[in-house]
């Protein structure tokens, strides 16, 4: 049991509920996260056309373009509204996640991931596309303002701190993408800077944001009245300065120093550290948890196993030669990105929003978890497995074009799937709470 603080005439009072809010049924749980599907069904399509540009040429499609459309709708679009509306409807009480700034955060995101998916197929980076970002852009800082003056008043926890500094990094990786347009301007879009740039708003969403945010919903969800789940403030400040050292990594194919590997060595034998540490401190909540559907149970598990995955990944490179390795191979980048975005914050998230209701619990959907669940495996295998013959340098395996196009085809019908059995709950009467 989680006492939910909840502001009523000014003052703070206590109501006690169960251990995850049921506002699966309501509406606005609803519609945020089906759009946020929405935006990754279309991410999922533009990246199986992208695969099918290998086989057949497809004329009237840049490939470059194509590329653009699909990686800021899964990370704008579908990353985004994932783990907001995960820390919105899951950490914040319902008198806080009424505002009516919060449906313009929506609002703002829907327009803007429409804007963008269009814009980028149709020009590219243009007027039209950077236009829509900059709404996006709106989107994240009235997010993160707003969300940052709410979580005050919720109960000083772990998982508050964790999310606090997921919006902090949100907020602080716009300024790797507010630094582009002046750096391309003066120095060109060939300058190291430039790269750095763009790297450091994309290290910052993926390992700062969206995993700190996983993090807070995940310590959330373990987290009990009697007996919270804590992270010590040493282990804290290790994940902090393993972010920040792993940076470096980013930056090394074009600033390649030997410095810069040294610190990016450092950052992850930290991360490793640290990460075992969490490990350690979670593994008894995992094991007394509430009971959970068999659903939440397999996506839970496999998300962690992504991420523990992503950790030993990383790990790896604090050899120099390895982290040259790590970004010179196109395939490694790819399956490490989906390892990331896929398996260790979709599959985490996804889970805790099924256990709390926010996510469809049905026939219809279970299929299509167990279809994501597939092309997330298979995908990954084909990926890695070519990415070690190119480094041994076998060359391609036979038919691998065809057959990560194939396997890529069951994104796309999972998250249909998925949407539609979102779809048939158009009529459950909403529950608040």
């Amino acid at each position: 049991m989680i006492n939910y603080p909840i502001i009523l005439s000014g003052e703070r009072r206590k109501v006690k509920k169960t251990s995850w809010p049921t506002t699966g049924t309501a509406t606005p749980g609803r519609r945020w996260f089906a759009s946020s599907l929405g935006f990754f069904l279309a991410a999922s399509l533009l990246g199986c056309l992208m695969r099918f540009s290998w086989i057949v040429e497809l004329p009237g499609f840049s490939y470059k373009n194509l590329l653009h459309a699909h990686s800021h709708l899964a990370l704008l679009g579908w990353a985004f509204m994932l783990v907001s509306g995960g820390l919105l409807f899951l950490l914040l009480p319902v008198a806080a996640r009424s505002s009516g700034r919060y449906r313009w955060v929506f609002s703002l995101s829907v327009v803007a991931g429409i804007g963008m998916g269009f814009g980028f197929v149709y020009q590219g980076y243009g007027v039209i596309s950077i236009g829509f970002c900059a709404v996006h852009l709106a989107a994240a800082y009235l997010f993160g303002f707003q969300y940052l003056k709410d979580l005050k008043t919720t109960d000083d926890t772990s998982y508050r701190r964790l999310a606090r500094w997921a919006v902090y990094w949100l907020l602080t990786s716009t300024l790797g993408l507010l630094a582009v347009g002046p750096v391309s301007a003066m120095l060109g879009k060939l300058h190291p800077l430039y790269y750095a740039s763009i790297q450091f708003f994309l290290h910052f969403q993926f390992n700062g944001w969206l995993t700190f945010g996983m993090l807070a919903l995940l310590f959330r969800w373990l987290s009990s009245e009697d007996k919270p789940v804590k992270l010590p403030s040493l282990v804290f400040y290790g994940l902090q300065a393993s972010l920040v050292l792993t940076y470096a990594l980013s930056v090394s194919w074009s600033t390649p120093l030997s410095v810069v590997f040294y610190l990016n060595s450092a950052g992850v034998i930290i991360q490793l550290i640290v990460f075992a540490l969490i490990w350690r401190q979670i593994a008894p909540a995992l094991r007394t948890a509430a009971k959970n559907s068999r659903w939440v149970t397999v996506l839970l598990w496999a998300g962690l196993g992504s991420l523990a995955a992503k950790i030993i990944v990383q790990s790896a490179v604090a050899v120099p030669a390895m982290a040259a390795i790590s970004y010179t191979v196109h395939n490694f980048v790819i399956g490490f990105i989906h390892l990331t975005m896929i398996g260790s914050i979709s599959l985490v998230v996804i889970a805790l929003l099924l256990q709390a209701k926010l996510f469809p619990s049905s026939k219809v959907a279970h299929t299509g978890y167990l279809i994501f669940l597939l092309a997330f495996v298979t995908t990954e295998i084909l990926l890695f497995g070519q990415g070690c013959l190119l480094w041994a340098g076998w060359g391609y395996s036979p038919l691998y074009y065809e057959l990560i196009f194939g396997f890529s085809l069951l994104f796309p019908v999972a998250i249909g799937t998925i949407l539609i059995a979102f779809w048939r709950l158009r009529h459950v009467t909403a529950v608040s709470t």
